[in-house]
């Protein structure tokens, strides 16, 4: 039984092993040269790989966790207290604690208590996810403004919600953030200690043994291959049309694939974990209920410029920038979490936004984009001045955060598509929770679950 997977990212990935472990034949095709999705990396110092997107675990992450240990890495996973910062009018200040919260000097004191008792409320008496009803049929924007009143919203998570979702600040629904604050507030070791997970040796030492497990399964990685359409016969998923491009004809060629005599690839399923908007550029036979369900969801993009300093910029590892004079919404300093020891004693700095697509800042080039944040970094440190820089790089992806709708969960679009033997699974559907690792290794778990019981019924019901 083949199976064809289009995307070599965690879902993907995790897909082909579960898949392999149940003695399927897996082919991935990944249109990067690179495995990993957002979680790939590129090396900052020689021999030290590092994620192009700032990745960690929470304690709640088990599946990837679970990944790990199951593929001998155990000895590889730490876990690691981290610092939150918060950054406005000219000033950092501490979010760690509880106690740090209640000295938030941008709203007033009884503002303050508010926050607290509400996100306390919801991370200790409202995680159930029996909740899910109630926070997904009402905006983040209207949920804080009545039970914490204007001050909350406008001057706290408001700015944080436009840095991150622009126009659509006002639309996100309060489940997306109630999914947050449980989580981030769900990973500390007590009240005053946050804890987050890395892999030693970073997000590539799980990279390469999902893939050597996969090759070692009879799997087949197919990388810098894109897919030109999806053959469907009698609605029904037959195989996969490559496309003409010399990298995808290299990459068949190396690993002795060849289509047949229709120009295709044939397999017994196919598993789509593009986002929704790529894979509707190579299948046209979905009908249009279906298709609307893909388009549900929007998506943000991310842009990331990463430094490398010779000095560090500031103590925090996570800092969130509520100022929104300033045109990025978090620095992430790496080396304030993972030792500067690790790179060569370099500090690592994420300089994080998320954008729509159409925006200047996602159009600028890496220069273009380096020299507009210069004299805002000098904001989070007056010291700091631009021969710090060493080096820095520039990544972008344009389906890096689904924003759902209002009652997204009647909407979602089932794993099973409209097409026999065609499943979709990527980001939008992993809801109510939000994207990353952990979430995209469970997808492919659920993923796999599916197809083996079609397989072995025979049934299919979309």
């Amino acid at each position: 039984m083949k199976i064809g997977i289009i995307g070599g990212g965690f879902a993907g990935m995790t897909a082909a092993y579960e898949l392999g472990k149940l003695g399927y034949q897996t082919v991935i095709f990944e249109r990067m040269t690179e495995l990993g999705g957002l979680a790939s990396t590129f090396q900052v110092e020689p021999g030290v790989p590092l994620e192009r997107g700032y990745h960690h675990w929470f304690t709640s992450d088990t599946h990837v966790v679970a990944q790990m240990y199951e593929l001998g890495l155990g000895d590889r996973v730490q876990w690691i207290p981290s610092k939150t910062g918060w950054f406005e009018q000219g000033k950092i200040w501490n979010m760690v604690t509880p106690g740090d919260l209640m000295r938030l000097g941008t709203i007033p004191l009884l503002d303050r208590v508010r926050l607290g008792a509400a996100t306390g409320y919801l991370t200790y008496l409202q995680q159930n996810k029996n909740n899910l009803p109630k926070y997904e049929s009402i905006t983040a924007h209207d949920w804080w403004k009545r039970h914490t009143g204007d001050n909350v919203w406008d001057k706290v998570w408001g700015p944080m919600f436009r840095g991150k979702f622009g126009a659509r600040a006002e639309e996100v629904p309060m489940v997306w953030h109630w999914f947050k604050i449980v989580l981030r507030i769900g990973s500390r070791r007590g009240l005053n200690k946050e804890e987050l997970g890395y892999p030693r040796g970073s997000f590539q030492v799980l990279i390469d043994a999902l893939e050597k497990a996969i090759v070692q399964q009879g799997g087949v990685i197919l990388k810098g291959a894109t897919v030109k359409r999806l053959v469907v016969e009698d609605n029904t998923a037959v195989g996969l049309e490559p496309s003409e491009g010399e990298n995808t004809r290299a990459a068949l060629t190396r690993r002795g694939i060849s289509p047949n005599q229709s120009g295709y690839v044939p397999f017994d399923r196919v598993y789509s974990s593009a986002p929704s908007f790529a894979t509707l550029k190579f299948v046209h036979e979905l009908p249009g209920d279906y298709v609307a369900k893909m388009n549900e969801a929007k998506y943000m993009g991310a842009v990331l410029l990463i430094l490398k300093l010779k000095r560090q910029m500031t103590p925090w590892y996570w800092l969130n920038i509520a100022d929104r004079s300033i045109p990025f919404v978090a620095t992430i300093e790496q080396t304030n979490f993972i030792p500067p020891e690790v790179y060569n004693n370099k500090r690592i700095m994420y300089v994080s936004n998320y954008l729509d697509a159409s925006s200047p800042y996602f159009q600028m080039s890496r220069e273009e984009l380096f020299e507009a944040y210069l004299p805002h970094l000098k904001k989070l440190n007056p010291d700091f001045a631009p021969d710090w820089v060493e080096e820095y790089w520039h990544f972008k992806e344009a389906a890096a955060q689904p924003v759902f709708p209002l009652h997204y969960s009647q909407k979602i679009p089932p794993f099973r598509t409209p097409i026999r033997n065609f499943y979709l699974g990527n980001t939008t559907q992993i809801y109510p929770e939000d994207r990353g690792t952990n979430y995209s290794v469970r997808l492919g778990q659920d993923i796999t679950r599916l197809i083996d019981v079609d397989v072995k019924s025979g049934g299919w019901s979309s």
